[in-house]
């Protein structure tokens, strides 16, 4: 009886270490899906595809018809050369329209081209969920959902591939244009002047795909938080070692993590003794390591004195160096820029001493700005006064007046070329202004507007960096303006003549 006993319990430990063990194949427990992940994830991917198609297509049209009206001028010189040009033109962007537009048809994942960190690491990751449907939670269309994601992260890589193609195509179309325009020492300025218009617009361009590409390389919260979590995993480890674009470049020697991988290569006294053998005897010091460190810090130094000249001549990194600017072209970094990052909105505030009127007064204004280009900024603002009271002794918080504003700013031009820090933080400002200067003591006064006070301002505004005053470690821009009122005098009563007032962006 007890050995019948002892048996049953040996059998029932050894089922239940089995059953233990082996994970049934619908647990789904291991990895919890983000929720909303996959809609965030549609969202930005989709958008960035959407935005890449319509600016290419947007701007081969805009070379295209800029091309042909290079190909026109030539024509009146040598209609031969511009048939042929306008040939090829034809041929080429018809192609590059179709290629553009088929790239959203293709699902299939790409092993070449540029390499972009951020697309690899979700083409990965939703590669991985979607075939481990036994270690991801949440719904049963979750796997539906992730293997179109997939779809539209591969779709998005072919669209960069096709906008690949057509920065390079639209380089030889411009060097052939170059060529072909060499043979003519007397051009008329009509075709130079179309030139550096197609150069630009190319330009402009190439930093549009360089934007959306560094918007693709930034992880919303969610994104982050599933990579963090699958990087942990040895089996997600294990696929991407076998079906990450890096690993298709760079893939792993067999046996690897094995002595029978190391077997033929050379140790580290091996290859410094042939650094010591082939470096100038007596560089090294006896350290080759020590050396080569040395070097490529001073090969650094240089590659950045190269970077800043080329950012001078507006060449950016990432840039294309194919396409020759016209001279004295000047890019505007707004131009690119969608509405949202084109807009500034900041806080400023004017506080004037107590007189025979008023008390104490601080106008306090919302602002926002948008960015015309690089030198230009107009806006709009809505302003506050409150007072505080004759003196310490007599403090009280009233609602003093209100106002509308209107201004532009100008960058103040480097007449002399200084290069002076100062004179490049100056700007020029106007603005036009009408402000109620009564006690507020209902909505209806407002509608009197013989109550409101006109201002035409004019003056210098000085623009720095700063640290925010609402959130610590973050830069904000700070500005301090002196205007000058034309129409101090006949505003009831006068108001001051000179207006000095500070503030900050939000």
């Amino acid at each position: 009886m007890l050995y019948r006993k002892a048996l049953l319990c040996l059998i029932i430990t050894l089922v239940s270490i089995r059953g233990f063990g082996q994970q049934p194949a619908d647990m789904d427990t291991l990895i919890a899906i983000p929720k909303g992940l996959e809609a965030s994830m549609e969202k930005k991917i989709t958008g960035l595809d959407d935005k890449l198609t319509r600016q290419s297509g947007k701007y081969l049209q805009k070379l295209s018809r800029r091309e042909e009206k290079i190909i026109r001028q030539l024509a009146k010189i040598d209609s031969s050369a511009a048939s042929e040009l306008l040939k090829d033109s034809k041929a080429t962007y018809e192609k590059l329209s179709e290629g553009l537009q088929n790239a959203g048809n293709k699902t299939e994942r790409l092993l070449s081209g540029e390499y972009l960190p951020m697309l690899d690491s979700l083409q990965g990751s939703l590669g991985f969920l979607k075939e481990a449907k036994n270690i991801v939670s949440r719904s049963k269309d979750i796997q539906s959902k992730l293997g179109a994601n997939l779809e539209q992260v591969n779709r998005l890589q072919n669209r960069l591939s096709e906008v690949s193609n057509i920065q390079q195509a639209v380089g030889e179309r411009q060097r052939a244009l170059q060529q072909t325009l060499s043979r003519y020492p007397n051009l008329p300025k009509d075709i130079s002047r179309h030139l550096g218009k197609y150069q630009q617009g190319y330009f402009y361009y190439s930093q549009q795909v360089r934007e959306y590409k560094e918007l693709l390389n930034d992880p919303d919260k969610l994104t982050r938080k599933l990579l963090s979590t699958l990087r942990e995993l040895p089996p997600f480890q294990n696929f991407l070692q076998k079906h990450s674009m890096l690993a298709a470049l760079f893939p792993t020697p067999e046996h690897y993590g094995t002595p029978q991988a190391l077997a033929g290569l050379q140790t580290r006294a091996d290859v410094q003794q042939q650094l010591l053998q082939r470096l100038p005897s007596g560089a090294t010091g006896g350290d080759p390591a020590q050396y080569l460190q040395q070097q490529l810090q001073q090969a650094q130094e240089e590659l950045g004195k190269v970077k800043e000249q080329l950012a001078k001549l507006g060449i950016s990194e990432g840039g294309s160096s194919d396409m020759a600017m016209p001279e004295n072209f000047r890019p505007d970094a707004t131009k690119t820029k969608p509405l949202k990052k084109r807009l500034e909105y900041s806080l400023n505030f004017q506080t004037q001493k107590s007189n025979n009127y008023f008390p104490v007064t601080t106008d306090a204004a919302l602002v926002i700005g948008f960015r015309a280009n690089d030198k230009t900024t107009v806006g709009l603002g809505i302003s506050g006064r409150l007072g505080w009271g004759q003196n310490w002794k007599h403090i009280k918080i009233t609602g003093e007046g209100a106002g509308i504003r209107s201004f532009i700013d100008w960058k103040a031009p480097d007449l002399l070329k200084t290069n002076s820090r100062f004179i490049s933080s100056l700007w020029f400002t106007a603005g036009a202004e009408l402000n109620y200067n009564r006690t507020i003591e209902s909505l209806v006064m407002f509608k009197n507007y013989s109550n409101w006070n006109k201002s035409a301002l004019a003056g210098l505004t000085k623009k720095f960096s700063m640290n925010s005053p609402l959130k610590k470690g973050k830069q904000v821009q700070g500005n301090i303006q002196l205007l000058y009122d034309f129409l101090h005098n006949k505003s009831i009563p006068p108001s001051p003549a000179f207006v000095w007032r500070v503030g900050y962006g939000l």
